[in-house]
């Protein structure tokens, strides 16, 4: 030992010492890694997981058909019977206002009158030549019968008295266009003209509404668009008060944008107290059905939709499936899920596709 403190101080081992205190440290830290992977470390696979390993402790339900009964609610628009903008049909200056603003009318009442001076003249005129044609077609009749003119002369004097048949109609008919009048039984709105205002075609005159029967419109999701039918009641409600309703119509298809089917209903009798225009609440009660049901828990979901795990041998079995209605303690399945499979009640377990599973309760048992 002296003489290898005397070689090390004289420099001569210093190189082989080094080596030899490196060869040490390597063994021992292989030796220290080879223990902690005999004693230590996690199992491969984990709980649950495809390699094996412990096996995840769930809930699960046997899958049964029950009877469903849902109802659809939501929001519609009261609309009335019949509803229009009077719009003027011939441009003219107001003569006569023959109503009053929120007046009822009768349908044929006259409401406006617009000066007709030039069409009347018009008509007078159209008329005066429309006799004339007829004289002539009448002669030139006799005369074609005799043989004193040709076909084709005759064929002009039909041609003529025709185009003064149809100028005397047309001058009749714009004649007709200065008196508006009411095309139904209403209530008439707030006056949009006054005596001596020129109007131009198309113009707006007064409102006018039917208001009962009452109408309303609504929409439901495509889902129930297949369920809808015509006569199915509507229950509505507005301001603590409830009104009963039939279903009238539903639209030939679905709202491309929304992916909802609108339907209008008629309400009973005459409640005065409704306004149109309002909103209304609805609730539609959908006939029963046989249908498939999980736990809310059931239910997972990722980028591609709803998925959940059926029991299969002891492992998870991953599924995807089609919802329907959803209720508070339970989800309708469209499909994905057939009548007396396992489905496991996963909720926040670490349950994975193919994993180890053992089921700690059965939800749906009836306890002894």
């Amino acid at each position: 030992m002296n003489q290898i403190i005397k070689e090390l101080t004289n420099g001569k081992l210093g190189y082989r010492f080094i080596l030899l205190i490196g060869l040490i440290g390597a063994i021992a830290v292989q030796t220290g890694c080879s223990k902690s992977d005999d004693q230590g470390g996690p199992p491969r696979g984990g709980a649950g997981g495809r390699g094996g390993g412990a096996a995840v402790r769930v809930e699960a339900v046997i899958v049964e058909t029950e009877e469903l009964k849902t109802s659809v609610r939501g929001l519609g628009i009261l609309l009335p019977s019949k509803e229009i903008e009077i719009q003027a049909e011939m441009a003219g200056r107001v003569q006569t206002v023959f109503f009053k603003d929120g007046q009822s009318v009768r349908a044929g009442e006259s409401l406006v009158k617009i000066e007709d001076a030039n069409l009347r003249a018009a008509v007078s005129k159209a008329y005066s030549r429309l006799v004339l044609a007829r004289n002539t077609a009448h002669r030139k009749r006799q005369l074609f019968d005799t043989g004193a003119i040709s076909a084709q002369e005759w064929d002009f004097a039909l041609a003529d008295l025709r185009i003064a048949e149809a100028d005397s109609a047309d001058a009749a008919a714009n004649l007709l266009k200065t008196l508006i009048w009411a095309p139904f039984d209403g209530k008439l709105g707030i006056s949009r003209i006054s005596i001596g205002k020129r109007l131009s075609v198309g113009e707006p005159i007064v409102r006018i509404v039917q208001k009962f029967p009452l109408k309303v419109d609504f929409s439901v999701a495509d889902k129930y668009a297949p369920i809808l039918r015509t006569g199915m009641e509507v229950n509505l409600s507005r301001g603590g008060e409830s009104y009963k309703a039939v279903i009238e119509a539903l639209e030939s298809s679905l709202d491309g944008s929304t992916r909802t089917l609108q339907a209008r209903a008629i309400i009973a009798g005459k409640p005065e107290e409704l306004v149109p225009g309002a909103p209304l609440e609805f609730s539609l009660e959908l006939p029963t059905r046989e249908s498939l049901t999980v736990p809310p828990e059931a239910i997972l979901s990722d980028a591609l939709g709803s998925v959940a795990y059926l029991y299969k041998g002891g492992k998870a079995q991953l599924t995807r499936i089609e919802l329907g209605t959803r209720f508070v303690d339970r989800v309708e399945i469209i499909s994905g899920i057939a009548v007396g499979d396992t489905v496991l009640c996963v909720g926040a377990s670490p349950v994975r596709n193919g994993g180890n599973v053992e089921i700690s309760r059965m939800k749906n048992e009836t306890p002894r």
